[in-house]
């Protein structure tokens, strides 16, 4: 059975799809961006603030559902500017400590002035 995972906290998705379910105790979230929780818009046009909020956002989702960053099993990084990559992977290594997820990072063209974007699957313990 499929759960809707949401929060007031995260700026509602701007199209037909949820920003996250859980099936079991596994945590699908949507590609969530840079976006401000208070105006729903972009953060700023740097990809360290733009990283820092998606973070911020993939984290408010995960603990919607009693969750945190180290229940992360898998990362899809999108990212516009493959030469952002070494500043993606400062932030990323600050905010996975210990065993990190598995990850693949794409070059991508990403919509209303994204620069990153990160999908999650996570677990929770049984």
């Amino acid at each position: 059975m499929k759960t809707l995972i949401s929060s007031d906290e995260v700026p509602a998705p701007p199209g037909p799809y949820s920003p996250g379910l859980t099936v079991g105790d596994w945590i699908f979230l949507s590609g969530q961006g840079g976006f401000d929780p208070n105006t729903g818009k972009v953060v700023s046009d740097d990809l360290a603030e733009q990283t820092e909020q998606t973070f911020d956002n993939i984290t408010t989702l995960l603990r919607a559902v009693g969750a945190s960053l180290d229940d992360v099993i898998s990362c899809l990084v999108h990212l516009v500017d493959l030469a952002d990559f070494p500043t993606f992977n400062t932030i990323y290594s600050r905010k996975f400590t210990g065993v990190k997820p598995v990850r693949t990072t794409v070059r991508a063209d990403l919509v209303a002035g994204l620069l990153v974007e990160v999908t999650v699957v996570a677990r929770t313990a049984s």
